[in-house]
């Protein structure tokens, strides 16, 4: 899987990035809101203890002293030492005590709302530990205040700059970890790789989605679409190997995959390059192809099939020349005529009269029609439309069309994403004039 596969998966769930970052910034900034501000005062001690010297020098152990700081840390946060400072202050601050690092320098912090009451505990405490440590060690040890706590003019917690750009980064990674799990989660495909990989055929087509496009009509008409059917017919149409091909069966494996209307547009853009085409309604149940091209459906292909009708007067023009088209006729019809001596011979003759022969099959999964028809064209195309198709239903299609023996020509991808606004861009860059 190539980095722009996870990319596209990360454009793909960018919502699921965006609400997971904007819940997790709304609960810390909500907190935040809600918690009480808090005040920390700090008081600076420092112990020094005598070891050797007279009246007017004295030469403390600094070894000894960092060894009693450890025990001034427990002594300040001891039970006894707080009930002693609660009787001066009420309510008590949050206290901390800490050895500063290779010093001989104690902290004594205070946490509290009001800023002046935690400048007064840390101050107290620091007046208690010192008398306790005279009781205690006598002349021997010195403690004294290097630097008494001020009354802070800025709160210590909580920093919601901090907390925000915390949240920011923390819904970021969660956002993303979401989106790769709703991603395995989800067997719809979505990309040309994720086809190919499960098809393990070529994608011959790629019929960008267009959401600029407004009215009804081909999508030939539309530059955009044209220009990607242009691609697909010199796909389909250049390659020797396909020379011979001459009747194409058009399949997807559910509805609304778009194919009907991917039929009609090739159709038509074949018949632009100067060949003879005509496209079937094989889809006796849902004909939607006579609505394409604004035709009658009162008689088609069951009549051909079932006797009632010959071929030549079934067969209707369009508006596009050298483009005819073979409804299916009114329902209700016998799908089993699909798969009968005369579907056979009607595809001869239409082989025979037209460079191009293109049947419209209703899906696979609904029905069993596209196996019936398979082995009786040339080749089968699949539509596949981004989003849309489910990983079981495409294992099911290629499994029973691979279990009849088709002839794949590839697989045309609709309704994609990927590069519909670059080529917009590069087909107006193309479109707009030159300067002289």
């Amino acid at each position: 899987m190539e980095l722009i596969n996870y990319l596209s998966i990360l454009v793909r769930r960018k919502w699921v990035v965006i609400l997971t970052m904007f819940f997790a910034v709304l609960v810390v900034a909500v907190g935040t809101l809600t918690t009480p501000t808090k005040y920390t005062a700090s008081t600076t001690i420092r112990i020094l203890t005598a070891k050797s010297g007279g009246a007017d020098y004295i030469d403390y152990n600094i070894q000894y002293a960092e060894r009693l700081a450890g025990t001034y840390v427990d002594i300040a946060t001891s039970t006894p030492i707080l009930e002693e400072l609660g009787s001066y202050v009420s309510p008590l601050p949050k206290i901390d005590v800490q050895v500063i690092p290779n010093t001989e320098l104690i902290g004594i912090f205070a946490e509290s709302s009001d800023p002046a009451l935690a400048q007064f505990a840390a101050n107290k405490l620091s007046e208690i530990l010192i008398v306790q440590s005279r009781e205690i060690y006598g002349s021997d040890t010195k403690l004294y205040v290097i630097a008494p706590a001020v009354v802070p003019n800025k709160p210590s917690s909580p920093n919601p700059f901090l907390l925000i750009a915390l949240s920011l980064a923390a819904g970021l990674l969660g956002g993303v970890g979401l989106a790769f799990l709703f991603e395995g989660l989800d067997t719809r495909l979505y990309t040309d790789w994720e086809v190919q990989s499960l098809t393990e055929l070529p994608v011959i087509g790629d019929i960008p989605d267009d959401k600029r496009r407004r009215g009804e009509g081909l999508l030939v008409e539309n530059q955009l679409q044209a220009e990607a059917f242009r691609r697909l017919r010199t796909n389909i149409c250049s390659p020797e190997a396909n020379r011979e091909i001459k009747t194409i069966l058009v399949t997807s494996p559910v509805r609304q995959d778009g194919r009907t209307t991917v039929t009609a547009n090739l159709g038509v853009i074949m018949a632009q390059a100067n060949r003879k085409v005509v496209i079937v309604d094989a889809d006796l149940r849902e004909p939607k192809l006579h609505e394409h091209f604004d035709l009658e459906n009162e008689s088609g292909l069951g009549d051909v099939l079932s006797g009632k009708v010959d071929l030549s007067a079934a067969l209707q023009d369009t508006a596009y020349p050298r483009l005819n088209v073979l409804t299916s006729g009114p329902q209700p019809l016998n799908s089993e005529l699909l798969d009968s001596p005369e579907m056979i011979g009607v595809l001869n003759d239409l082989a025979e009269k037209y460079d191009m022969v293109l049947l419209d099959s209703p899906s696979s999964v609904s029905v069993t029609d596209p196996a019936v028809l398979a082995p009786k064209v040339d080749a089968v195309m699949l539509v596949v439309r981004h989003g849309w198709v489910r990983r079981e239903a495409m294992q099911y299609t290629m499994r029973n069309l691979r279990g009849v023996g088709a002839k794949f020509l590839g697989v045309i991808t609709n309704r994609t994403e990927l590069g519909t606004t670059s080529r917009l861009l590069r087909m107006q860059r193309q479109s707009t004039p030159s300067e002289s």
